[in-house]
């Protein structure tokens, strides 16, 4: 299939490839591994069809907050004008659209991200409509805009003033007027919640520090010196003195090859503290947000995204004890969110970003891992959803978090070239063979993000996107 960017990120054309022969036609309209590989990863979960006759024009139509809907729409009867105008917040598009004709002759699917506003006009006598949808319907979030919104500028390529309607449309607000319902505030809001941020000195944890005002009191960012999460009563000095709402763990034993012959302290960090911890936040009435890794899974078989719920089967000591540690927290019988993340890399810290940016610039040629595949995750990104999920945790739970999009070792090391300094290092593919560590990786480690990004409303960026945003900030240092 051929993928299209439009110019609203995240929105994309996708045209079958169709074997015509003599008895007619055949083309894949859907294949769940490839969609998640080049168009989202997004698992849909329910099937729609709309007929409509005469000059019908439906939308514009959403769900809101947690009920929100990604579509992937096609038609296969007829020919419509399909419209997708961009209502996420903050968006540098926001109350921009897209519009695109899908018939039964040219067989394009659109595809149309969480936080659209989407509609149709038929272009022809009759239409039959079919999509897919990542969330299940639900009446009560329905919402919607008035598609003959002069602000919007939708050209319908019909005549909309003898356009037939529902009634519900009809009442529709322009965009002005649904923007202005948005930001009216109750003004007894509720007091924040109070954060304690373990690791605050590591990658992640800056990174957290980064998006707030560290004056701010209702954040309390410790390293070993101000608590040790090895010593129940350290962790209990802190708890009683703070008395926080929200426990984010950023800290670990992150070592992987080290943790091989230096179990004992991984052990101690990453499942041990993370037990400890867990008590103390049943104890005070704390949610605890618990980062863990794509590596407490093995070697997948099916090479497509990895579920909250596949099982579990660490190769290495590192994981193991990352596994150990979701177990205790679990165990514990505190408020708990998982999140599992992969490849983490930012502009604080030792990671792979720095170490490959330091390397090219000390050696002419530099051989990189190519059998591995996962997805590198700026911690940036994964520091606002943990943000996100502090501010309203909602029930124990277990997700994933990565960037968007798939890579190989090598693949990123290439792309941190290209986005960094000048340099005459050539940067070559090497297999997992070729260069043999303590620890044994998996793979294929590539996580789904559709849970999280279903719950949280998130709008994940690329990888790719993410990496130039570092390395830029890096620049600015």
């Amino acid at each position: 299939m051929k993928v299209t960017e439009t110019a609203i990120k995240g929105v994309k054309i996708i045209e079958p490839r169709v074997f015509n022969d003599a008895r007619g036609y055949f083309f894949e309209s859907f294949e769940e591994r490839v969609f998640q590989r080049e168009v989202a990863d997004v698992h849909f979960v329910q099937d729609n069809e709309s007929y409509s006759e005469g000059p019908v024009v439906r939308g514009l139509h959403f769900q809101r907050g947690e009920h929100a809907q990604a579509k992937l729409v096609r038609v296969v009867e007829g020919c419509v004008l399909d419209v997708a105008v961009d209502l996420r917040e903050g968006s540098p598009t926001f109350g921009k659209h897209v519009a695109v004709e899908l018939s039964d002759e040219n067989k394009r699917q659109f595809f149309i991200p969480r936080g659209f506003a989407h509609g149709f006009a038929l272009l022809s006598p009759k239409a039959k409509f079919q999509y897919k949808c990542d969330n299940y319907y639900c009446p009560e979030s329905e919402d919607g805009i008035a598609f003959n919104d002069p602000q919007l500028g939708i050209d319908w390529k019909t005549d909309i003033s003898n356009a037939i309607i529902s009634e519900k449309d009809s009442k529709r607000p322009t965009l002005q007027q649904w923007i202005e319902s948005q930001h009216k505030t109750d003004e007894t809001q509720s007091a924040p919640k109070r954060i304690l941020v373990t690791g605050g000195n590591g990658q992640l944890g800056m990174s957290l520090r980064n998006l707030v005002n560290t004056t701010d009191s209702s954040f309390l960012f410790t390293d070993v010196e101000e608590m040790d999460i090895t010593s129940a009563d350290s962790i209990e000095r802190v708890m009683e003195s703070f008395k926080p709402d929200v426990v984010i763990n950023c800290a670990a034993y992150t070592a992987v090859d080290k943790a091989e012959s230096d179990t004992s302290l991984a052990r101690k960090l990453n499942s041990e503290a993370a037990g400890l911890l867990a008590a103390a936040a049943k104890r005070y009435g704390a949610h605890l947000i618990q980062i863990s890794t794509d590596y407490v899974f093995g070697q997948s078989l099916l090479n497509t995204p990895i579920e909250e719920t596949t099982p579990t089967a660490p190769l290495g000591v590192y994981g193991m004890t990352k596994l150990e540690g979701e177990e205790r927290v679990k165990a514990a019988g505190c408020s708990f969110t998982i999140v599992r993340t992969a490849w983490l890399y930012s502009e604080y810290g030792n990671n792979f970003l720095k170490t490959m940016l330091r390397l090219m610039s000390e050696r002419p040629e530099l051989k990189v891992v190519n059998d591995q595949t996962g997805t590198p995750t700026y911690a940036g990104d994964l520091a606002r959803v943990l943000l996100q999920i502090a501010e309203n945790p909602g029930k124990s739970s277990v997700y994933h978090f990565s960037n968007l999009g798939t890579a190989t070792w090598f693949d990123f090391a290439r792309e941190i070239k290209r986005l960094g300094k000048k340099t005459e290092c050539r940067v070559l593919p090497c297999t997992t063979a070729d260069y043999p560590t303590p620890a044994e990786r998996p793979a294929y480690s590539v996580l789904s993000k559709a849970k999280i990004a279903r719950d949280y409303k998130l709008d994940i960026p690329y990888w790719r996107d993410s990496l130039e945003k570092c390395i830029q900030n890096m620049e600015k240092q």
